[in-house]
């Protein structure tokens, strides 16, 4: 249980920081506010990113099995 949800939490953090910069980017450009603007983005993100992941976590991990094994 703790690997799945350290698992969670780092897969979480780590998507909500790149998809938010991104996105962030994309919608309101480089300037002074960006940063601001990126941290309000992922906390958001980061609220619904790792409890979603720790809930699917094992749900992909099954489907990536039934997927990848020989029948």
């Amino acid at each position: 249980m703790k690997l799945r949800i350290l698992t969670g939490l780092l897969m979480g953090t780590m998507m909500s920081v790149v998809i938010s910069g991104i996105i962030t980017f994309i919608n309101t450009g480089m300037d002074a506010g960006f940063p601001v603007r990126w941290v309000r983005a992922w906390f958001v993100a980061w609220c619904i990113a790792v409890p979603m992941a720790i809930l699917l976590t094992p749900i992909a991990r099954a489907w990536a099995e039934r997927l990848t094994t020989p029948k």
